[in-house]
């Protein structure tokens, strides 16, 4: 969110309130996504055009304060008069420049406020100021003259007498002069009374324009694409990215690996070792999910898309001390939200390395208790998991690609010579890991084992053979038994 960059408070209080669309909510949810195409063609078309609108939103301040005060039908201070006027004035340029555009966004709904600006710039000067002009009132011009008058005789004067007698007229001028700009001020507090609601309009107007033509920036600094919304209950994802991971990969000259998956039943399971990526790969399909029920374009080459009801996402360490439980107490806590919400409502679950916290038995019964029991319902579920064995009917098997195709021992020589160089040897070995893991998922049978990389990955991380033979002895054993 700190890359969608509005420029006014009302396109920052627009950005505030961002939710998600629902079911019920598709058909603008489709227009929103077709109103983003429409600024990101018009910016390439018309940049000088959203330059001058973008301006305009520089030079707009948040009045929200000074228009609750007219709606209390308070009598407004000059400088508060002065705001009005600058928003009209802004307003009016933005208005203009967005006729230019051609387009048509049905929630924006500017008004004209050149009334407001002839009736605050009565001597049509076109400047960004304001004072209580002389041409409001004959009175006030007449009282003003008289105070220069006097002022002037102040000014020439050397007896202190006579001194002391033109500073009290004066201040009997300035009593008047107060009385008439309080006329005034309340007059034209009365007169822009009735133009409170178009004032309203145009600031939500201006901030829902503002939040629009951020989420084309954004859309067009990342290469995000508009996705395509089917009513299959499908989600199918094309080279998808995480762009805040893949910016700090590519700052440390790493390579970034993006995903492809295409979910179309309802329980979707992605097995793979650990350190394979799976947390990543779960963590982005999420986020691109609220990204699109948000009414974002998604940071993919392809994407077709069904639209959700609620987003939830069980992922890391949930343990919470201060309620006095464990990462699996966490994580049944949330399950019984998630429970709840799916009797209800249709939408998307993913278990990251779910019951991790228990022990593996009984975790892969629970793990696929709770698959079996999510097929009873419409919502779309993505579990990952490094246990063999969840097999489910009618679920689709994803596993990630992980160190499948590495040769360990030519990996470890590596290592050993760059150590045998004097170089690092964790740093490297880590170095390496990451270099040859392939992050990619790809689509496998129920029957498809978990690849069982942590021997291999100990081993090229220097940790004693001693306690590596030991461990593969034990599983040779178990796996004889």
């Amino acid at each position: 969110m700190n890359e969608v960059n509005t420029i006014t408070p009302y396109g920052g209080k627009e950005k505030a309130n961002i939710k998600i669309y629902k079911k019920e909510n598709s058909k603008k949810l489709t227009k929103e996504l077709n109103y983003i195409e429409k600024i990101i063609n018009g910016l390439n078309e018309n940049k000088a055009v959203y330059n001058d609108i973008e301006y305009a939103f520089c030079k707009t301040k948040n009045i929200k304060n000074t228009i609750e005060r007219l709606k209390n039908n308070s009598v407004l201070d000059e400088l508060e008069l002065f705001e009005i006027k600058n928003f009209a004035i802004n307003t009016n340029e933005i208005i203009s420049n967005y006729q230019k555009l051609n387009i048509t966004i049905d929630y924006i709904n500017f008004k004209d406020l050149e009334e407001v600006v002839k009736l605050l710039d009565p001597d049509e000067l076109n400047l960004a100021t304001f004072q209580i002009y002389n041409s409001y009132s004959k009175k006030l011009s007449s009282i003003r003259k008289n105070k220069l008058n006097i002022e002037k005789k102040i000014f020439i004067e050397t007896n202190p007498d006579r001194i002391e007698t033109f500073k009290k007229e004066r201040l009997n001028i300035v009593l008047n002069e107060e009385k008439e700009e309080l006329k005034i001020r309340k007059y034209l507090s009365e007169k822009l009374f009735n133009y409170i609601n178009n004032i309203d309009e145009n600031m939500k107007s201006i901030g829902k324009l503002d939040l629009l033509i951020a989420k084309a920036n954004l859309a067009i600094k990342y290469n995000a694409v508009k996705p395509t919304i089917n009513n299959e209950n499908r989600i199918c994802f094309e080279n998808l990215v995480d762009p805040n991971l893949k910016e700090i990969l590519n700052s440390q000259n790493k390579e970034y690996i993006p995903i492809s998956i295409d979910i179309d039943n309802k329980i979707t399971i992605i097995s793979g070792a650990n350190m394979g990526g799976k947390s990543v790969s779960m963590k982005t399909i999420a986020l691109n999910l609220y990204l699109f029920q948000c009414g974002f374009y998604v940071f993919a080459e392809e994407a077709n898309l069904c639209v959700l009801d609620f987003i939830y996402l069980i992922s890391d360490d949930m343990q919470d001390i201060n309620k006095g439980l464990s990462t699996f107490g966490a994580e049944i806590i949330k399950l019984k939200e998630i429970i709840k919400l799916m009797k209800v409502r249709d939408g998307f679950v993913a278990l990251d390395e779910f019951a991790r916290g228990t022990n593996p038995v009984e975790g892969r019964m629970l793990l696929k208790a709770i698959c079996e029991y999510f097929k009873n319902y419409n919502s779309i579920s993505l579990i990952s998991t490094h246990l063999d064995d969840i097999n489910i009917d009618d679920a689709t098997y994803y596993q990630v690609i992980g160190l499948k195709n590495v040769d360990f021992n030519g990996l470890k020589r590596q290592i050993d010579l760059k150590v045998g160089m004097g170089l690092n040897e964790n740093s490297n070995g880590i170095k390496l890991l990451q270099e040859y893991m392939d992050y990619r998922l790809e689509k496998v049978s129920k029957e498809t084992k978990v690849p069982k990389d942590a021997l291999n990955v100990c081993k090229l991380l220097g940790l004693d053979n001693e306690i590596i033979e030991i461990a593969a002895n034990w599983i040779i054993k178990l796996e004889e038994d």
